[in-house]
C-alpha cells in the first residue's frame, strides 16, 4: 500500500472523505414563531424589527374588583412621590411597566427579553407588549420602547427603582441609545403597599396584594416569575414559542395590576376616611402615612378612628402610643394624659414615665410626678423583661427619682 492510499484510508477512519463537498446542515426550521401563536405585529423600527402585542381596554374595565381608570385626584399619591406638579390631567402620559429579563440579580448580564407597558387613553387603557425574539434584536426591542412612551412624563412599576429602570437604562447605554427614563418622575408602588398593608398582609410581593387587595385571581396560564428565564433560555434553543403565551399572560396581569394599584391607591389617599375602607388595620396604617407626610390633622383623625374600630391588642397599644405621642408633639396635653393614663392602666412602661415627665415640667406639681415615677419602678418589677432593658428603665426611672427627692427636699 502506498504513502498515498495509506493517508487516506487514516483519514477516511477518522470521517474525512476527499474530493467530497460536504454540505452544511440547514438550520433547524422554527415551526412555532412568535406570530403564529400570539396575535401582533412587528413594528418597522430604525434598527429593524420588533414584535409587538397589544390590548385594549375600555374605561370601565374592572381589574379584579378595583377600576383601571382613577375615579379620584392623584395630588397625594403624586406628593408621595414627589412629582406634585402632576394630576389627573396628565394621566395620558403615564407609563406602567414590568420587565421579563434572562435573569432576576439585575447586573450587567441581564437584559430584558419583553417589556410591557400600559398607557390611558380617550379610550381606556392600551397595554404593549414588546418581545424580543434573539438577543440580536435588542436594539430594535429599545427602540420600539422608546417610540411607545413617547412624551412620557412619570414610569410607575412596582420595585422598578431597584429592578427595571437600572436596568433598562443599563442596556439603553450599553446599545449606544438615550434612555427615555432618565430623570422622569417615578411612580415605585411598592414602598407605598408595605406603608399601606404590611400590617395586615405576610406578603407585599404584587401578587399577594393583588389577589388581597383588587380581588385577582390569576387564571391557568399564569407561569411563575422564577422560571420565567429558564423559559426564555429554553425558547432561544428550541424557538418554539408557544410556552411564552404564559410569560405575554404573566407580564399583562402584572401591568394591569399596577394600574389598579395606582387607581386605589390615588381613592385611599384622597378619602381615607371612606367607609369602603373595610379594615382596621388599613384606617391605621393610612394614620402612620398622613403622621409622616406632616398632615397632623388628617393624622389625628385617623388614630382616632382606628382606636375606635376593633384593631388586634398589640396594633391596638402601638396606634395609642403613636397618638399620645403626636399629640404630644402638638402640645394638646389633655388628650395625650388621657391616653398615657389607659396605657398605664395596662402596665405600658412608657406611659409612666411620660405622666412622670408632664407633671414635673409642664404641670410643676412635683408630687404627682414622683407617684407616678414610684408606679413606673413598682410596675417595672413586676414585668417579665430582657436583662438590658430592664437595666436601662431601672437606671432611668432611679435618676428621676433621685432628681425629685432632691427637689422635694429644698
Amino acid at each position: 500500500m502506498t504513502d498515498w492510499e495509506s493517508l487516506s484510508k487514516q483519514l477516511k477512519n477518522l470521517g474525512v472523505e476527499l474530493g467530497k463537498e460536504k454540505r452544511l446542515k440547514k438550520p433547524r426550521a422554527n415551526k412555532f414563531p412568535i406570530e403564529q401563536v400570539l396575535e401582533g405585529q412587528f413594528w418597522d423600527v430604525i434598527y429593524g424589527q420588533v414584535f409587538c402585542h397589544e390590548e385594549h381596554y375600555p374605561i370601565g374595565h374592572l381589574h379584579g374588583e378595583k377600576p383601571l381608570w382613577p375615579s379620584h385626584p392623584i395630588a397625594r399619591l403624586s406628593q408621595w412621590a414627589n412629582a406634585g406638579s402632576l394630576s389627573c390631567s396628565d394621566l395620558h402620559n403615564f407609563i406602567f411597566l414590568d420587565t421579563e429579563t434572562s435573569g432576576l440579580a439585575g447586573g450587567t448580564g441581564t437584559y430584558a427579553f419583553e417589556i410591557g407597558v400600559g398607557r390611558f387613553t380617550d379610550e381606556g387603557f392600551r397595554l404593549a407588549q414588546f418581545f424580543m425574539r434573539h438577543p440580536g434584536e435588542e436594539s430594535a426591542l429599545l427602540a420600539g420602547l422608546t417610540s411607545f412612551v413617547d412624551g412620557m412624563q412619570a414610569v410607575v412599576t412596582y420595585n422598578g427603582k431597584s429592578f427595571d429602570i437600572p436596568l433598562l437604562n443599563t442596556r439603553y447605554t450599553l446599545m449606544g441609545l438615550t434612555s427615555p427614563f432618565e430623570q422622569v418622575n417615578h411612580f415605585d408602588l411598592l414602598p407605598l403597599a408595605r406603608r399601606l398593608w404590611r400590617t395586615r398582609l405576610e406578603s407585599c410581593t404584587l401578587s399577594n396584594v393583588e389577589g388581597r387587595i383588587l380581588g385577582v385571581t390569576r387564571g391557568e396560564q399564569e407561569v411563575p416569575g422564577y422560571l420565567i428565564p429558564e423559559m426564555y433560555f429554553d425558547y432561544l434553543k428550541t424557538q418554539d414559542a408557544r410556552p411564552m403565551v404564559g410569560i405575554f399572560y404573566h407580564n399583562a396581569i402584572d401591568i394591569l395590576s399596577l394600574a389598579g394599584l395606582f387607581s386605589h391607591m390615588a381613592f385611599l389617599l384622597h378619602k381615607p376616611h371612606s367607609q369602603e375602607i373595610s379594615h382596621a388595620e388599613d384606617t391605621a396604617s393610612l394614620a402612620r402615612f398622613f403622621e409622616s407626610s406632616g398632615d397632623t390633622a388628617q393624622a389625628k383623625a385617623l388614630y382616632q378612628q382606628a382606636l375606635q374600630e376593633k384593631l388586634p391588642d398589640t396594633l391596638y397599644w402601638e396606634v395609642l402610643n403613636k397618638y399620645s405621642f403626636l399629640l404630644k408633639r402638638s402640645s394638646d396635653w389633655p388628650g395625650a394624659i388621657a391616653l398615657w393614663e389607659k396605657a398605664a392602666q395596662a402596665q405600658h412602661q412608657y406611659a409612666f414615665e411620660e405622666l412622670a415627665k408632664y407633671y414635673e415640667h409642664h404641670a410643676k406639681d412635683l408630687v404627682e410626678a414622683h407617684e407616678w415615677a414610684s408606679r413606673a419602678i413598682t410596675a417595672l418589677e413586676g414585668q417579665y423583661l430582657p436583662a438590658y432593658e430592664y437595666h436601662l428603665w431601672k437606671s432611668r426611672l432611679a435618676h428621676r427619682l433621685d432628681r425629685l427627692h432632691r427637689k422635694l427636699a429644698c
